[in-house]
Parts: C-alpha cells; sequence; structure tokens
C-alpha cells in the first residue's frame, strides 16, 4: 500500500481510495519503538476499513484493516509520498512527455494537448484526480 499524503490517498491493489484526515491526536497504537502511534487518517471502501497511524517518536506510518468496528488482524508498514516526493511519484507514473505536459499545464505554459490527455488517462485509471494532482503540483 502507498499513501500519497498531499492528496490523502491511498493506493492499493492500484487503485487509490480518498481518506478521512484525522484533525485531533486519537490514540492509534504502539509503535515497534516503543512510541505511541496516533490516527492520521481513515480509508472506507467495500465495507473495509484501513487506519494509517503515525509514530510521535520515529515518525513511522502504519496501516491497520478493520472490518467494520473490529480489527480484523492485519496490521503493517505503509509506504509514505511525502510533498517533497509528490512530484518524483507521478513521474514514475508518466512517460517523459505526459509528465512535461502535467508541469506545462499546472504552470500555464503551452503543452502537448494530447500528452496530456494520456496523462490524464493514466492517472485516473488508478482513481487519481486530475484536478487535484494538477493543483497539486
Amino acid at each position: 500500500m502507498i499513501y500519497i499524503e498531499p492528496i490523502n490517498r491511498l493506493v492499493r491493489e492500484k487503485k487509490a481510495v480518498k481518506g478521512e484526515k484525522v484533525t485531533q491526536r486519537y490514540f492509534g497504537g504502539f509503535c515497534e519503538c516503543g512510541g505511541i502511534m496516533y490516527q492520521k487518517s481513515w480509508f472506507h471502501f467495500d465495507g473495509h476499513s484501513i487506519l494509517i497511524s503515525e509514530c510521535e517518536k520515529c515518525w513511522k506510518n502504519e496501516f491497520m484493516n478493520f472490518n467494520g468496528r473490529t480489527r480484523n488482524g492485519s496490521k503493517g508498514k505503509v509506504t509514505v509520498v511525502e510533498r517533497s516526493d509528490f512530484k518524483e511519484f507521478i513521474k514514475d507514473h508518466l512517460s517523459a512527455s505526459e509528465f512535461e505536459a502535467l508541469l506545462a499545464k499546472s504552470r500555464g505554459e503551452s503543452y502537448s494537448s494530447t500528452a496530456l490527455s494520456r496523462a490524464k488517462k493514466k492517472l485516473e485509471e488508478i482513481d487519481l484526480p486530475f484536478d487535484e494532482v494538477l493543483a497539486y503540483l
């Protein structure tokens, strides 16, 4: 699983799910380093929920699966795409020309409309909203 922090999306099985950010400091478990995990974001889909929590001490992020209100046992590390890594993440999913068209569009410069169309299609295939990605870039 990949948590894309800037746009609050969780990518699992090549599909992105929009999350609900937790604004309070709610307990999210204990970290293996001994720190306390705090809830960061919840993701709901197909009757299941996934909680992403972050350690106050080592800043590691983990996920926990829930089935309804109860934890169904799976817990593990999640890869986090932070703000500084967001462009690289998008670049890895697009061709060079598609990425350049996307950047040019975000800057208000001229761009290849066919390359931008292909970029939009690729992003939408994994449920990453084109407008949000564009706005963040």
